[in-house]
């Protein structure tokens, strides 16, 4: 059954077991995980990226914020929730069916993410390729980049996740180290 195979090894096969062991141990489990520790957060200034932010639930700017990441695996995926110093937002990750075959659908209120899937020795990357609002696939000229990459430091899984707009700019910039 493919719900007792964890989302990750599903989607990329036997290339799971060459990501470093942080990254590997926090995506190739089963049950709830949860980790803790500080981020960087990087926000434009400006009316328009505070609020979108705000509406996402993005974390606010600052340094050396705590932050905690439950991963919990559901029947269908993953549900992610992060906590960035009192600012939460969650997010549903699934394996992409038919046109989304191989693709990892992540789903947050009216907006769903699909991101294709790369592991590295030195990483994972989760490379923003398409996006939906409310089922309406957003047109190139809108939609957001995001170049997500997960890696090791020291024994500690770190993430570094830059959203940009192609119409703003980078909006968000949220990195970290958690244990």
């Amino acid at each position: 059954m493919t719900q007792d195979i964890p989302l990750f090894r599903r989607l990329l096969g036997p290339a799971i077991d060459q990501l470093p062991d942080a990254v590997r141990r926090t995506h190739d489990r089963t049950g709830r995980l949860e980790l803790s520790g500080l981020a960087q957060i990087d926000t434009r200034p400006g009316p328009i990226p505070w609020l979108l932010c705000a509406l996402l639930g993005l974390p606010a700017p600052g340094r050396d914020v705590p932050v905690t990441i439950i991963f919990e695996a559901t029947a269908d995926g993953e549900r992610w929730e992060r906590r960035f110093a009192g600012r939460r937002y969650a997010s549903i990750l699934t394996e992409g069916k038919g046109r989304d075959a191989g693709l990892l659908v992540e789903r947050m209120g009216l907006v769903t993410n699909l991101f294709q899937v790369t592991a590295t020795p030195d990483a994972l990357h989760l490379t923003l390729v398409g996006c939906r609002s409310l089922g309406v696939p957003m047109p190139r000229w809108l939609a957001p980049r995001c170049p997500a990459v997960e890696r090791q430091e020291e024994d500690a899984f770190s993430f570094d996740i830059p959203i940009d707009l192609p119409w703003l700019g980078r909006l968000i910039h949220y990195r970290g180290r958690v244990a």
